[in-house]
């Protein structure tokens, strides 16, 4: 057996390694060489990681390759730690971002500059994550939290010469910096109340009294805005104007996930939170639900449409967490998930329609399944998850959260969740109706799908899990889920195989309803195969668009018609949530009150006689009572 430390260590230290060696080799613009470095690396990171699995998902152990105390007071170890809860997180981190990597290098042949900075930020900000969720000490959880939001800077800002790109960097860092200030200030009374004693696993039972609310706040909001929740997410629309493949590794599995890893990791040594932060969390992340989707709607650029995707679905996550049940938990931890294979899907194959079309803009697109009838289908498969359409992974996670949410007595947050999760099926109708089917532009005549033969087949990869978890939940559920709540002293007991979907999750036989849902799926794409492999036969028409159109403006149906309506009916809504408006006001009042504040200063400047007269007389006065 090989050395269970070494291989921990390896699945960070590879990536840094790597990373080091294309800043060293940066001048050498190439990325095959890059390329083949970065999915190599990220290939090691995850056999290291899926051997863990496979060993001591059940057996933790902890390690530290590097050792240190500050002043005798502050651990400052840098220990890993392989136990159900850190692996799971690992786990689909590494396998989402190997599919990234190889996806990248073909992706980055349009790019001309910036080959060996792009593949070393991105190995440097995979070990980041998985220093963030294997590392026991909070000191390096944090320093490694802190790392990837340097890394996200410095990719957001990819393409620094467009103005737009360096604002958007600026802004996604200056919002998820400050707020993680939070982590650092729970991280210190934390400190304050044990001691100095940071080592997560031996925190367990710690009391921290009223500190527990000092706690609970920082972390709530370096979370919040580590992981776009309302109002601190309004940074990750405009972290979509960089490259796709940044998009889809921080912004669909690693970056934001973050963020709910380590609001999940605290049960370990807050557990059972405060009925109150219970209520408060909840709340958090079903609004956030809400309003993510009600943005997502009206957006008819894919990839913002893609990122309020994120901040609506991260919402089920945080609302899970709040539960404070094994079964919420479990749903928040199933959905975190399956969103990194779904989302990263909806955003790898996005990439393909922008450099196909040359636009972002769904309303430019349409019949464009004739001419990526492997994107489109891939595209769907990643709608349907996302939906919760039965038979497809999103679906489970999401009746998990109902079911725990009523059983929680959060009613409302389940339906909430609900509503969320129709309004996310409309929203990938709008999507996959404008750019897919239709009537097929006249400047897409010549796109060829065969020049994304390796995007096509990365992607892939991760659709096939979003099918094969629908279907088979179980296996999930067994060999991760139920060790990664272990982890956090947490049992399901029986209860997760015995609510409504019954005989689909269990685990002890019985798989006619995996059966039913292969079937669903066979009957969801069979139509759409025989169509496309007998497309001259049929008509071609406009797509549906939910409602009567006039005749005349067939042709020029696109995403706009989809939100008119929203929009129209929804402005006193979009005004009031707008946080950055908020913002605005406030910075507004701030700048007013230090304006008038200012007033007395200034004549007080323009006076100093007068100022040094009083000073003067205060310190004759005090040497006066001085000497008595």
């Amino acid at each position: 057996m090989l050395d269970k430390n070494f291989i921990i260590f390896l699945s960070i230290g590879i990536l840094f390694s790597g990373s080091i060696i294309s800043f060293l080799f940066h001048k050498i613009n190439s990325r095959k060489f890059h390329g083949s470095i970065s999915i190599i690396t990220s290939l090691i990171s995850l056999l290291t990681i899926i051997y863990l699995c496979i060993n001591f998902i059940n057996h933790p152990f902890s390690t530290s390759p590097f050792s240190q105390n500050l002043f005798n007071i502050i651990n400052l170890n840098l220990i890993l730690r392989a136990d159900g809860i850190n692996l799971f997180f690992a786990l689909f981190g590494s396998f989402i971002s190997f599919c990234v990597c190889i996806y990248s290098i073909e992706y980055m042949s349009h790019e001309k500059n910036g080959m060996g900075r792009f593949f070393g930020l991105m190995q440097l900000f995979i070990g980041g994550y998985l220093g963030v969720v294997l590392s026991d000490n909070l000191i390096w959880t944090y320093i490694f939290f802190e790392l990837i939001g340097l890394c996200s800077y410095q990719l957001i800002g990819f393409w620094y010469e467009r103005d737009l790109s360096s604002y958007s960097a600026k802004k996604a860092y200056l919002m998820t910096h400050i707020a993680g200030y939070g982590l650092l200030l729970g991280i210190i009374a934390i400190a304050y109340c044990t001691h100095g004693n940071l080592i997560i696993s031996k925190l367990e039972g710690s009391s921290f009294g009223i500190y527990t609310n000092i706690i609970l706040l920082g972390i709530l909001i370096a979370c919040m805005a580590k992981s776009v929740q309302w109002p601190l997410h309004t940074w990750i629309p405009f972290a979509m104007n960089t490259v796709t493949p940044v998009s889809a590794l921080l912004h669909a599995a690693c970056l934001v996930k973050a963020g709910v890893y380590i609001l999940v990791k605290m049960y370990v040594i807050l557990y059972p939170y405060p009925l109150p932060w219970n209520a408060l969390i909840v709340t958090v992340g079903s609004l956030t639900s809400l309003i993510g989707v009600m943005y997502a709607l009206k957006q008819t650029e894919i990839k913002k449409l893609l990122a309020f995707h994120t901040v609506s679905q991260i919402g089920y996550m945080v609302a899970g967490i709040g539960l404070g049940t094994p079964l919420g938990i479990a749903s928040a931890l199933f959905h975190a998930l399956n969103h990194g294979l779904f989302k990263c899907t909806l955003f790898l194959c996005s990439g393909i329609m922008q450099n196909a079309t040359g636009s972002k803009d769904l309303t430019k697109m349409g019949g464009l399944f004739k001419k990526l009838p492997f994107t489109a289908a891939l595209f769907l498969i990643g709608s349907f998850s996302i939906s919760g359409v039965p038979g497809f992974n999103g679906f489970i996670s999401k009746w998990m959260f109902y079911y725990a949410a009523i059983q929680a007595n959060y009613p409302f947050a389940a339906a909430i969740g609900l509503i969320a999760s129709t309004l996310t099926l409309l929203s990938f109708i709008k999507a996959s109706s404008t750019a897919f089917f239709g009537f097929q532009k006249e400047e897409f005549k010549n796109i060829q799908e065969g020049k994304y033969k390796i995007e096509i087949f990365s992607i892939s990869l991760l659709a096939i899990f979003c099918i094969l978890i629908g279907i088979l939940p179980q296996f999930l559920i067994s060999y991760l889920l139920v060790p990664a709540l272990h982890s956090l002293n947490l049992n399901l007991n029986q209860e997760i195989f015995n609510f409504n979907l019954g005989v689909l999750l269990s685990s002890g036989g019985g798989y006619l309803a995996s059966f039913t849902a292969i079937f669903a799926i066979v009957a969801i794409f069979a139509p759409i195969i025989i169509i496309f492999a007998t497309n001259k036969k049929f008509k071609r028409v406009q797509s549906f668009t939910g409602g009567e159109v006039k005749t005349s403006s067939l042709k020029n149906i696109n995403a706009f018609d989809y939100i008119f309506d929203v929009e129209s009916l929804s402005k006193n809504f979009y005004r009031f949530t707008d946080s950055d408006k908020w913002y605005d006001f406030s910075n507004d009042l701030l700048k007013t009150a230090f304006e008038i504040i200012y007033i007395p200063i200034k004549w007080l400047e323009n006076e100093m006689w007068l100022v040094t007269s009083i000073v003067s007389m205060i310190i004759v006065i005090a040497i006066v009572q001085l000497v008595r």
